[in-house]
């Protein structure tokens, strides 16, 4: 009986199965397009068990090892699924989420795993330091969007006495500041309507 036969016979592949060979024994190597779908998959498999989605994860990491038989990242992939499922592991990925919210200030996020990995170990050490950290951050938030609000109102005072020159240095000043300012939208606008103004003003002098 051949080895595939004789693999048949026993039972499924485990997840450690080899590469398959052809008949001559030489391995047989996946298309192009499988390797693409298997590459697919596992990054789909890393953000569901990251998501804490591990059903959905392995699913998808069948899929990958479907597509190509004895993959060594599908193996990898695997011991690592096994790892984030355990408490350890899943406190880990919550806290990784936290601190990668609080470097690109998204507060909301960073709350929100916060609060998970609180429910799994509620008085870890490095929970009370992140929120430490959350907390500094949202304080240097509300120092930017106050000196934000200041360039603008020098903005508004520049347009009323229709000083633009004045108006898109305190405008260019806020936007240095912090140019992710909800703010400087509607200031943007503003600017814009008072050089239109401007224009119209020099053009019927």
């Amino acid at each position: 009986m051949s080895p595939a036969a004789t693999r048949s016979a026993t039972g499924p592949a485990t997840p450690a199965a080899r590469q398959p060979l052809s008949v001559d024994g030489e391995p047989v190597l996946p298309s192009e397009e499988a390797v693409d779908r298997a590459a697919r998959l596992l990054g789909q498999a890393r953000r569901l068990a990251e998501d804490g989605k591990f059903d959905e994860a392995l699913a998808k990491l069948d899929a990958a090892e479907k597509a190509v038989p004895g993959s060594s990242e599908a193996a990898e992939m695997r011991r690592k699924i096994a790892e984030m499922r355990t408490p350890e592991g899943q406190f880990a990925t919550r806290i990784g989420h936290a601190k990668f919210a609080i470097e690109t200030d998204d507060r909301a996020a960073a709350e929100q795993a916060l609060t998970e990995a609180e429910r799994l170990k509620p008085q870890a050490p490095e929970i009370a330091q992140l929120r430490q950290q959350l907390q500094a951050a949202q304080q240097k938030e509300a120092k930017r969007s106050g000196r934000v609000a200041q360039e603008l109102t020098v903005m508004r005072e520049a347009i009323a006495r229709k000083d633009i020159a004045a108006a898109d240095r305190a405008f260019n000043e806020a936007s240095r500041i912090d140019v992710h300012d909800p703010a400087l939208d509607q200031a943007r606008r503003e600017l814009a309507r008072a050089h239109d103004a401007e224009r119209e003003r020099q053009a019927g002098q």
